[in-house]
């Protein structure tokens, strides 16, 4: 967790240090990742990210972190999680969603970084550190699709949340796939075949764990 100095900050300045660290990290991987260069960048000084942060570890786990939740605060914003099932997580606001991911070129490759083991020993403690943000996410949507009657509850919520990882975890590689296949450009056929592919991947999940 960050210092109390950094958390005290607003949070458009909070923002600017992460972007900052996220775009070094991803361009330099974490041993070469300068934290001069991150502050410079962020308009800081370099003393003061050791204020924010007790070391780059620190900052870099944080970064991690961040990068995930702020999609997931994206997407809140456009429709409230709390009254989303795992399907409609899937179905609503796809296009916005990937236009959102067509702006935010370096946070996607940051995470791709994460996924393909870029930050070699660092990589167990950050999978560790994804799985339980995505779990609370997940097991949110899991018990909104009960309450719905749309999730099937004769499945403990940890295991239809493991089969939900699995399928959704593949279809997170092929979209990102076809989005830099394409390079970010979403045209109209683009996005007609990534949609036909997520609403495959939504049959299969409501055959394997819908009511």
């Amino acid at each position: 967790m960050p210092k109390k100095t950094f958390l005290r900050l607003d949070e458009e300045k909070q923002e600017r240090v992460i972007r900052a660290a996220i775009s070094e990290f991803h361009a330099s991987g974490f041993t070469k990742a300068k934290v001069e260069t991150i502050a410079e960048n962020a308009g800081v000084a370099k003393g003061s990210i050791y204020q924010y942060f007790e070391d780059k570890t620190e900052l870099f786990m944080y970064s991690v972190t961040w990068s995930m939740e702020y999609f997931m605060r994206e997407i809140d914003k456009q429709t409230p999680l709390q009254d989303m099932d795992v399907f409609d997580y899937l179905l609503k606001d796809r296009r916005k969603r990937a236009e959102m991911l067509k702006h935010e070129t370096t946070l996607l490759f940051f995470y791709q970084d994460i996924m393909s083991g870029k930050f070699g020993k660092l990589t167990k403690t950050i999978n560790e550190e994804l799985w339980k943000i995505g779990d609370k996410y997940i097991l949110q949507l899991i018990a909104v699709g009960k309450q719905k009657g749309t999730v099937r509850t004769d499945l403990e919520d940890q295991v239809l949340a493991l089969f939900y990882k699995g399928v959704t975890s593949q279809l997170d590689e092929y979209v990102f796939k076809e989005i830099t296949k394409h390079n970010f450009d979403l045209s109209e056929s683009v996005h007609e075949k990534i949609e036909a592919t997520i609403n495959q991947a939504i049959e299969l999940l409501k055959n394997g764990m819908g009511c």
